[in-house]
């Protein structure tokens, strides 16, 4: 995989970082979910969908008013992956949905387009949580807009 677009310490560019926050805004439109993305250098434990599930946990996710949240997270050394839904979300998904997610970013993150496969990650997640949780958000964003980095 290509990880030229972090910079040292797995920070993304300012550039980067605003296109991924305005995706995040474009897929909690039109639905009552919240959406997060979290990147980290490695996978501690080696397994991504535990550590997405541990993040989920620590970073309030499960706080949601209807457990709607989704978390979208990148281990960028270790090129592991994973998207981690609450109960509100996790079985409005058709099977396999949440690993096509995944296995198209890796294709993206391979293809050299690191920040246009989140993108299009988080389009696809927007697109469930308008069909799983739909409505207006009359709680508002309960989670920060923002890129998380651990």
């Amino acid at each position: 995989m290509d990880w030229s677009w972090m910079r040292p310490k797995w920070k993304l560019s300012k550039e980067e970082e605003s296109r991924l926050v305005a995706a995040i805004r474009r897929a909690e439109e039109g639905h009552r979910g919240e959406v997060l993305v979290h990147l980290e250098r490695k996978c501690p434990g080696g397994e991504p969908l535990a550590r997405a599930a541990q993040l989920f946990e620590q970073l309030g996710l499960r706080r949601t008013a209807e457990d709607t949240g989704v978390i979208l997270y990148v281990a960028l050394s270790d090129r592991k992956a994973a998207v981690y839904a609450g109960q509100g979300v996790h079985g409005a998904a058709q099977p396999g949905f949440w690993q096509e997610v995944v296995d198209a970013l890796a294709r993206g993150f391979r293809e050299g387009s690191a920040v246009t496969a989140l993108e299009a990650a988080l389009e696809r997640i927007g697109g469930l949580l308008r069909t799983a949780v739909p409505g207006e958000d009359t709680r508002g964003n309960e989670l920060p807009n923002v890129v998380s980095v651990s």
